[in-house]
C-alpha cells in the first residue's frame, strides 16, 4: 500500500513539474508575442516588396465578415524559424481584445522555407498562410515577417503595411501596393516643398 502511495505521489510531482514548464513556455511565448506586437505598432519603416520571398493577400467576404489570407511563399533564400505577426488597424496592444493573427510564436515546431525544397515532416514548407477575420470591409494590416539564417546567428525582420478595401478590390480599381506608393510619394513631395521654401 505504501509503495502505491509513493508511486502516486511521484507521478503527481512529475506531472506538476512538467505543467510548470509548460506554463513557463506559454508565458515566454506570450511575452514574445507582446514584444512583436509593440515592435510592429511602433515601427514607421515599411517596405513594399521583399527580396527574400513573395507576399500576397487575398481578401474575401464570408457572410457578414471579411477574411484576409496572407500568403508567404516562393523563397529566394533559405529562411529558418519563420515567425509572422499581423496588427490590424494600428490598434495598440492595451486596447486589443483579441489575439492578432500570428505564426511561429506559439507553435512548438519550426517552419523553414528553402528555395525549391519541401519536406513537411522535417519542417521545410512550401509556404505559410496567416489568416484573420474582421467585421468591416476596410482594414489596414501591418505585417512582420521574421526569420533566421542557417546558423541561426543572424535574424531578419521585414515590415509591410497593406490597406485592404473589399468593395474597391472587387471592381478592380484598388491596388493595395499602389496606395502605399502614393502615400510615400505624397510624403516625399511635402518634404521637397518644405526644402524649396
Amino acid at each position: 500500500m505504501f509503495k502505491r502511495f509513493l508511486l502516486l505521489l511521484l507521478i503527481l510531482m512529475l506531472s506538476a513539474c512538467s505543467f510548470d514548464q509548460n506554463d513557463y513556455l506559454s508565458e515566454q511565448n506570450f511575452a514574445r508575442y507582446q514584444a512583436y506586437y509593440t515592435s510592429i505598432f511602433d515601427n514607421d519603416r515599411f517596405i513594399t516588396f521583399s527580396d527574400a520571398f513573395e507576399l500576397e493577400i487575398v481578401f474575401t467576404k464570408i457572410e457578414d465578415q471579411y477574411r484576409y489570407d496572407i500568403i508567404i511563399d516562393r523563397p529566394s533564400i533559405a529562411m529558418y524559424d519563420i515567425e509572422v505577426m499581423v496588427v490590424e488597424n494600428d490598434l495598440p496592444f492595451e486596447r486589443s481584445d483579441k489575439m492578432m493573427p500570428n505564426f511561429g510564436i506559439f507553435e512548438s515546431a519550426e517552419a523553414n522555407m528553402i528555395p525549391f525544397q519541401v519536406d513537411v515532416d522535417k519542417g521545410y514548407v512550401k509556404g505559410i498562410i496567416v489568416s484573420g477575420v474582421v467585421n468591416v470591409p476596410v482594414v489596414e494590416l501591418k505585417i512582420m515577417v521574421a526569420w533566421r539564417d542557417y546558423a541561426k546567428l543572424n535574424s531578419t525582420r521585414e515590415f509591410f503595411i497593406r490597406n485592404l478595401d473589399y468593395d474597391r478590390m472587387q471592381d478592380g480599381s484598388h491596388d493595395i501596393i499602389d496606395d502605399i506608393d502614393d502615400d510615400i510619394d505624397d510624403e516625399e513631395g511635402e518634404e521637397e516643398d518644405e526644402d524649396e521654401e
